[in-house]
């Protein structure tokens, strides 16, 4: 296949709105499936193009699902976000809930005053630590703005969440300098509630670390790609 053959087929996937790295996956699928078209049925590119696209033409159509969100989208894009977010949340919540298992084992096992330093230092570091991976590898976050036409990831728009949370980090620590010691008793109401919120902040703040290294991880992939077909700018 010349450049100009697969030139051809990348442009169109791109009116797909396909994001890069699925753009990337796809185009491969696209050009194995018509060479193989050509050799089979001894047709012409064009020809063989047309037959592959038919074949994508329900998985890649573009259309509004009724979600929220009025960008049309793809059964392709959705399945592929969905399978990605899936396999986030549920390994964030095996690592949330043993974090905080762990947590409350040592609310149990060890003074209290140990654990509030313990635990402060643990919330700290949760908070703290999506800062320093985003201020660390900025060059990479900053990719999306120099492509504001070209979608990069699904990952994308969920990396710079890990704001939100931070702007609670004073009621944290005034929670952290006022607990009593029996503030996990979950025979109490407020305990209860203590509890959920526990599990909630391990599972939002490993969901938003797990996130980064995803998008870090598809980033670096396809940056040589960007390279030799999109050039990045200066």
């Amino acid at each position: 296949m010349t450049t100009e053959e697969r030139e051809k087929v990348r442009s169109y996937l791109l009116t797909k709105k396909l994001p890069i790295d699925l753009l990337m996956e796809v185009e491969d699928h696209f050009v194995s499936q018509i060479n193989e078209v050509q050799i089979q049925k001894n047709l012409s590119f064009d020809d063989a193009f047309n037959v592959t696209i038919i074949s994508w033409h329900d998985d890649l159509k573009l259309s509004w699902d009724g979600s929220w969100s009025l960008e049309d989208t793809s059964v392709f894009i959705k399945i592929s976000t969905r399978q990605k977010l899936f396999s986030i949340l549920k390994k964030s919540l095996m690592i949330a809930f043993i974090t905080y298992v762990a947590v409350v084992l040592s609310y149990v096992l060890i003074p209290f005053e140990v654990f509030r330093i313990s635990l402060g230092i643990l919330v700290s570091l949760m908070m703290v630590y999506p800062l320093i991976i985003f201020v660390k590898e900025k060059k990479y976050f900053d990719f999306s703005k120099k492509y504001k036409n070209i979608r990069l990831s699904a990952y994308q728009d969920v990396v710079s969440i890990f704001f939100i949370l931070p702007m609670s980090a004073g009621w944290f620590f005034r929670f952290v300098l006022e607990m009593n010691d029996n503030f996990l008793d979950p025979s109490q109401f407020k305990g209860i509630v203590i509890n959920f919120l526990l599990l909630f902040f391990f599972f939002f703040e490993t969901s938003i670390i797990i996130c980064q290294q995803k998008y870090l991880e598809i980033i670096k992939k396809i940056i040589p790609y960007l390279q030799e077909n999109f050039k990045i700018p200066d």
